[in-house]
């Protein structure tokens, strides 16, 4: 005779190990792994051990680390939901910081090549430094360092200036200009366009009361994103520095290596493939 009680009750027990077994592969799925590798030398093709290296996500999320070991190689092994960019910052006393962007989803392996500078100097030369010059540097520079390290909420370059470095909008020594002129990567950018209406509604937010900026200098900082930067630097209305057309009043703007801005579209990752060097 047919027994439907124990008919149910397996087929009860095989639902259930479906769901629990279909449970724990997306699981999985929203778990998997990509991996990099990377090979750090200097410039004279040297290898470089002993370099720490951080994979990040976006501004600041940490997602791995690792350091380089006796012929410069290193991997790291990291959770990603899906495609995405990450960048690869390398450090060692000695060497200048080093940064590369690259894209990794489920399962792949990003293959990079990190080329280090030596530092110029081996040895400290004597330094003067004067209080307007060290006002100057802490009111007009900021790095990736300084970003990476804020606590502040940064959706863009203009958040970076305004939050990080609101003096680039006054320029404390009396100008009362601010930014006026915008230069990324060496080329100045003169913009056609107003800011929209949102990022000019935006861009009043937050600011010192006696901030100074034009709409043009909105828009292409508010295109670029924060983890781009590699560093900015304001000259302001006193800085004769550079006699140039534009360098007064002006944001200076160098992007990491990789990353290009096109007016109108902003930051991005220029991802055209570079041939990997040979190595004797």
């Amino acid at each position: 005779m047919f027994d439907f009680r124990r008919s149910a009750g397996t087929l009860a027990s095989a639902a259930l190990f479906a769901l629990v077994t279909a449970g724990s592969a997306g699981a999985q799925a929203k778990t998997q792994h990509a991996y990099l590798r990377i090979s750090a030398r200097d410039s004279t093709n040297v290898p470089i051990e002993g370099a720490d290296f951080t994979v990040t996500r976006g501004l600041n999320t940490v997602v791995a680390q690792g350091t380089t070991d006796a012929n410069g190689l290193g991997f790291a092994a990291f959770e990603v939901p899906d495609s995405l960019d990450l960048q690869v910052t390398m450090r060692k006393i000695g060497f200048a910081r080093t940064d590369h962007f690259f894209e990794a989803g489920p399962r792949d392996t990003a293959v990079v090549m990190l080329v280090a500078a030596r530092s110029a100097a081996n040895s400290l030369n004597a330094v003067k430094i004067t209080a307007k010059r060290d006002v100057d540097y802490t009111s007009y520079v900021v790095n990736a360092d300084d970003i990476a390290a804020s606590n502040q909420t940064l959706l863009d370059g203009f958040d970076v200036v305004k939050k990080m470095r609101p003096d680039m909008l006054t320029s404390h020594g009396g100008c009362n200009t601010g930014v006026q002129n915008v230069w990324v990567n060496g080329k100045r950018i003169i913009y056609p366009l107003p800011a929209n209406t949102i990022a000019a509604q935006r861009a009043r937010v937050g600011v010192p009361p006696r901030a100074r900026f034009t709409y043009a200098a909105v828009s292409v900082l508010t295109d670029i994103a924060p983890e781009h930067i590699e560093e900015m630097t304001y000259k302001d209305c006193f800085d004769h520095s550079m006699a140039v057309v534009g360098s007064r009043d002006a944001l200076f703007i160098v992007l990491k290596p990789g990353v290009v801005y096109q007016p109108g579209v902003g930051s991005y990752v220029d991802d055209t493939p570079v041939p990997a060097p040979t190595h004797p």
